[in-house]
């Protein structure tokens, strides 16, 4: 991969995160006023307010940022296919099949790379801070409900909270088996 490459990979990975943090900031009803959230609703409305008008939001869930992750995920693969010289009309007719997977595979990459961010910052933090600022509070608005499933199902062991281990274990599993499963899309997604 080329500096350009990675350039792409990298700008579309942050603002895909950016707006699927946006979706599940809504989903969660976390605090919108918290500075991190006002931030990434700054950064993310000129985009998504045009398709709001269309895609309107369902059960919770904010169709247009899912429409706009999905997107970008199948526009970053031809972009940095372009710039690694692959392009042609060959490879083109070979792969437009591929596109529509790709971004359909980047939604719940995304979500489950955000869902282990959130897990580790969050638990990373548990050791410096007890709770009592706006960012621990967030960060435990997003992360509970996913979390909360897991600790009604895992025995109560005192202080120690393995939720977020089993959560992270169970979100690396499923990386490895969408590499088993589909190596050469997962890998470009």
């Amino acid at each position: 991969m080329n500096s350009i490459q990675y350039l792409i990979d990298t700008l579309f990975g942050v603002y895909m995160l950016m707006v699927m943090l946006r979706m599940w900031l809504q989903y969660c009803k976390a605090d919108f006023y918290n500075p991190l959230s006002q931030t990434i609703v700054k950064i993310t409305n000129p985009v998504l307010n045009p398709l709001r008008k269309t895609f309107k939001a369902q059960k919770g869930v904010d169709i247009a940022a899912l429409i706009l992750v999905f997107v970008l995920g199948l526009v970053k693969y031809p972009l940095i296919a372009i710039f690694s010289g692959m392009w042609s009309q060959e490879w083109l007719s070979a792969n437009i099949g591929n596109f529509a997977l790709i971004g359909l595979l980047s939604i719940g990459k995304i979500w489950g790379e955000m869902i282990l961010y959130i897990i580790f910052i969050g638990a990373i933090l548990s050791w410096f801070r007890r709770g009592n600022d706006p960012f621990s509070y967030l960060l435990y608005q997003l992360g509970e409900p996913v979390l909360a499933p897991i600790r009604r199902i895992l025995p109560k062991t005192g202080m120690i909270d393995f939720s977020p281990m089993l959560l992270a274990f169970g979100l690396f599993w499923l990386n490895r088996l969408m590499y088993d499963l589909l190596p050469n899309i997962w890998a470009l997604v």
